[in-house]
């Protein structure tokens, strides 16, 4: 039994222990179900184990909470959005105006919204030398760079991020065209991405953000690996973006 079978299995067996002793004057049975024994019971955990192997327990929180009408985890969109995406072609501008105006034409409020990496650069120094809080900070790229990801950890080693992140300030990092995908478990550089002139290399950058509170978005091809479904105009990200902002 592999580790995830072994959490699944506890899990079960701790839900399913619990049911039983709460039923005492129905022997060892619940939800219509019975067992004579407690090796009955054992059969039946590893038996819902194996059914639900393919998901984890991150899938099944995150059912729960879709689940609910609760918002309180989404942000307010009129908080300052600093934008930045790579140079991708001629069509730069345009991609750029597509984003920025289906952001504004919903109510949210873009503050700043350039072409280049030194301009992602200088979203971090100006929101840490102006000591700006609560903003968003938006970045697209049509390449995955370990240094990108790092200069925005909650919890990496550079100091000028940490200060910007600790001013309640957000991070979404979004990877569009034909970039390898760092976000999606099924992703080409979900467990790693090699390291650059800027940085080393990076193992479970997906992770990675989830445990430097960065969120992750992406809507490439994957390399080519499905261009039918990529977003090549800004488009799909900036829905995607959207989504993480009340109504």
């Amino acid at each position: 039994m592999n580790k995830k079978k072994i959490l699944l299995f506890l899990v079960i067996t701790l839900f399913a222990s619990t049911s039983v002793m709460a039923v005492e004057n129905n022997a060892n049975s619940f939800n219509n179900l019975s067992f004579t024994n407690m090796s009955d019971l054992y059969e039946y955990n590893t038996t819902v184990a194996d059914n639900i192997d393919k998901l984890n327990i991150e899938d099944i929180l995150n059912n729960n909470t879709n689940d609910s009408d609760d918002d309180s985890q989404l942000w307010d969109k009129s908080r300052p959005i600093y934008f930045a995406m790579d140079h991708v072609n001629s069509d730069d501008e345009k991609i750029r105006d597509n984003i920025v105006n289906k952001l504004k034409e919903n109510g949210f409020n873009v503050v700043k919204a350039e072409i280049g990496p030194n301009e992602m650069s200088q979203n971090t120094h100006e929101l840490y030398e102006n000591n700006i809080t609560d903003a968003v900070v938006f970045h697209l790229f049509n390449g995955v760079d370990p240094s990108t990801i790092r200069e925005l950890a909650s919890n990496g080693s550079d100091n000028r991020g940490k200060i910007v992140r600790s001013n309640g300030n957000d991070v979404v990092l979004a990877w569009f065209y034909d970039s390898a995908d760092p976000v999606n478990a099924n992703g080409s550089a979900y467990e790693y991405v090699r390291g650059s002139e800027t940085g080393p290399s990076l193992e479970n950058p997906g992770q990675y953000m989830v445990d430097n509170d960065i969120v992750g978005i992406c809507t490439s091809s994957d390399m080519n690996s499905h261009n039918e479904s990529a977003d090549y105009t800004g488009e799909k990200t900036a829905d995607e973006f959207m989504k993480l902002f009340k109504e």
